[in-house]
């Protein structure tokens, strides 16, 4: 595709007057039928061999509609972008087609994903309705620039529930963890990231409100990490080592206090530790992270 990058870039910035700039300087319909040809199209791995509509339709930018503007100018809607821009009736058209088609792949990515990504429970329930599985496994979830190194490796599957924790950005996103729990998601399964559940996913980039929706879910709130076939990133370090590692010891590693706050709230013991022998106030002490408040996160768990 000429301009591919250009293309890309418009999309993922949200950049809706770039996107019409380079629409309506196209040759062809090419832009709107081919492709992406480039195997790391951003930084989430997620797009490759997506039709641009599909990349744009993965959620709604904070700026722009770049969706809106692609089909306006005669991209094509197919089920998977359909799950994404939250079109029942075009999903319903697409099943009623295909049945088998809540299993098509592209990038590695199911429709359920894309409504996920989205933020789309309405579509969750609706897929679930018609033959979708909440617990199937997932070789992707979007999230972490290094997921397409560890494609090939014999590692525990993720699950719908991790990518929905993983996405689950504010308040607005428990809907969709919600679709997927009343659906019969696994609340507690392992990820293969380092035997973390999903309360743990949540705890480790601060996601107060899904971790008090998971409580609310009866999730044990020091649930364990457990070891199993992990994700093996030679190159990619974290905060927190061992296993047998509780939510709050991933906060307090990662230096969030807001979630370190809630976890004691919500009835997390400070004096837990992991298959090392570590609490979560000997993981904030190693600061493993510049510019975060360790000093807050260690002062909180020393009242307690």
């Amino acid at each position: 595709m000429q301009n591919e990058r250009d293309y890309i870039d418009a999309i993922t910035n949200g950049n809706d007057v770039r996107l019409e700039t380079l629409l309506h300087s196209r040759a062809d319909d090419e832009p709107l039928v081919a492709l992406i040809a480039d195997r790391r199209p951003t930084n989430h791995s997620i797009g490759f061999g997506m039709t641009l509509l599909q990349l744009a339709s993965i959620r709604e930018r904070k700026s722009g509609n770049p969706s809106k503007v692609l089909i306006d100018h005669g991209a094509t809607i197919d089920l998977h972008s359909a799950c994404g821009l939250g079109m029942i009736d075009r999903i319903e058209h697409f099943l009623s087609d295909r049945p088998r088609s809540v299993s098509d792949q592209i990038d590695t990515y199911f429709p359920l994903q894309f409504a996920i990504t989205a933020g789309r429970p309405a579509v969750i329930q609706f897929l679930v309705e018609h033959g979708d599985d909440v617990n199937r496994n997932l070789d992707k979830v979007a999230y972490f620039g290094w997921e397409d190194d560890a494609l090939g490796q014999d590692y525990t599957p993720w699950k719908p529930i991790h990518m929905a924790s993983l996405w689950g950005f504010d308040e607005a996103r428990v809907p969709v963890a919600q679709a997927l729990a009343s659906a019969g998601a696994d609340l507690n399964a392992l990820s293969p990231l380092d035997g973390f559940r999903p309360i743990h996913l949540v705890a480790m980039p601060n996601r107060v409100e899904m971790i008090e929706f998971y409580v609310s879910q009866r999730v044990e709130v020091d649930s364990r990490t457990e070891a199993c076939a992990v994700i093996d990133l030679p190159n990619e370090t974290g905060p927190v080592t061992g296993y047998e590692c509780t939510a709050l010891m991933v906060a307090a590693a990662e230096g969030f206090l807001e979630a370190t706050a809630c976890l004691l709230k919500l009835g997390a013991d400070p004096m837990a530790v992991n298959s090392e022998g570590y609490t979560a106030r000997d993981f904030a002490e190693r600061r493993f992270w510049d510019g975060q408040p360790y000093e807050s996160v260690i002062d909180l768990l020393k009242k307690v």
